[in-house]
C-alpha cells in the first residue's frame, strides 16, 4: 500500500504491444461511460440480487462520498478520500458536456456519510488535477485512453481527523483477485450500495486498466475498486471509470462488469513533474 504521492517515484510504465491491448479490449467489450442517466425501464428491485445497502458511516465506506456540483446536467458521481485534504474521482465527472468544458473546482463538493439527503461531512473543492492527456470528447469504447480518466481534487478545508483516507495499492491486482466496490449507483442514488462478491477478470498489457465483474452502473464513476483478499479492507486497487451500456438491464451487467483505472497508473502520474490543474 502507499500514500500520495511521495512513495511513487520507483514506479515505471510497462507498455505492452498494441495487439495485446486490442486483445484485452475484445475480451471486455464495454460500452458506456458511467454518467447518471436513469433509464426508465430499470427497476430498483433488480439491484438487490447483486448489490446491497451498506452503512456510509462505517469504514471503509465512510471514506467514500457522493460527488456533486452546482452545474446543471453535470450528473452525479462518487469520490473517495485518499488524504487529509484530497480525494479521487473520475475525470469525466468534472466535464460539462453541454458547455463543452470542465467545471470550476469551487462548484464541486463531496458528501461523506450521505444517506437520504443527510450527510456527516461536506467539503468544497478548491482545485483539481487531471492528466493532460485526458480527452473527454473521445468515445469511451477507445479503451487505450481510459487510463487517463481520473482526477484528484483538493478541498478548501481538511477532512475531520476521524475520516480515514484509503490507501492506494502500489501493484496492479492479478486476475481472480477477490474485490469489492461501493458507491452511489443511480438506482439508489440516495443510499450507498456495494457489490462485495466479485473478482478481477483481466488486466491490460500496460497494467493500467483492470477489468472486473462487479456490478457498476450510472453514478458509480469515481468509486473505488477495493481489495477483498488482504488484511486492509480499505486498500484501493483502482477507480471505476466505465461499465456496461445504459441500454442494458442492470441484472445483465454481471456478464461484463466494469473497468477501473489502476492505482499504479494514478501514482505514476502523480510522481511525475507533468500535471494539469484547474
Amino acid at each position: 500500500m502507499s500514500g500520495l504521492p511521495e512513495q511513487t517515484a520507483g514506479l515505471k510504465q510497462t507498455v505492452g504491444p498494441r495487439a495485446a491491448l486490442a486483445s484485452f479490449a475484445r475480451k471486455i467489450t464495454l460500452a458506456s461511460v458511467l454518467v447518471i442517466a436513469v433509464p426508465p425501464f430499470i427497476s430498483v428491485n433488480v439491484l438487490a440480487s447483486h448489490r446491497e445497502i451498506v452503512d456510509a458511516n462505517t469504514y471503509p465506506w465512510s471514506s467514500i462520498g457522493k460527488l456533486g456540483a452546482k452545474v446543471d446536467r453535470l450528473g452525479s458521481c462518487t469520490g473517495v478520500v485518499v488524504g487529509s485534504n484530497h480525494f479521487l474521482t473520475a475525470a469525466h465527472c468534472l466535464y460539462n458536456k453541454a458547455a463543452g468544458r470542465f467545471v470550476s473546482a469551487e462548484s464541486v463538493h463531496l458528501l461523506l456519510g450521505y444517506a437520504k439527503g443527510e450527510y456527516r461531512v461536506r467539503r468544497l473543492a478548491s482545485r483539481y488535477t487531471i492528466p493532460p492527456t485526458f480527452e473527454p470528447t473521445l468515445e469511451p469504447a477507445k479503451i487505450a485512453t481510459l487510463h487517463d480518466d481520473w482526477a484528484i481534487l483538493y478541498v478548501s478545508e481538511p477532512f475531520p481527523s476521524e475520516v480515514r483516507p484509503l490507501s492506494l495499492a502500489s501493484e496492479t491486482a492479478p486476475p481472480r483477485r477477490a474485490v469489492k466496490t461501493g458507491g452511489y449507483a443511480a438506482e439508489r442514488a440516495h443510499m450507498m450500495t456495494a457489490d462485495q462478491h466479485c473478482r478481477v477478470k483481466a488486466i491490460s498489457p500496460d497494467r493500467k486498466l483492470i477489468a472486473h465483474d462487479c456490478v457498476v452502473h450510472h453514478g458509480d464513476s469515481g468509486s473505488p475498486l477495493l481489495d477483498a483478499d488482504g488484511d486492509d479492507e480499505g486498500l484501493i486497487l483502482g477507480l471505476n471509470v466505465t461499465g456496461y451500456s445504459k441500454l442494458v438491464e442492470l441484472q445483465d451487467q454481471s456478464r461484463q462488469g466494469g473497468l477501473t483505472v489502476s492505482t499504479v497508473s494514478i501514482m505514476e502520474f502523480l510522481s511525475s513533474p507533468t500535471r494539469s490543474g484547474h
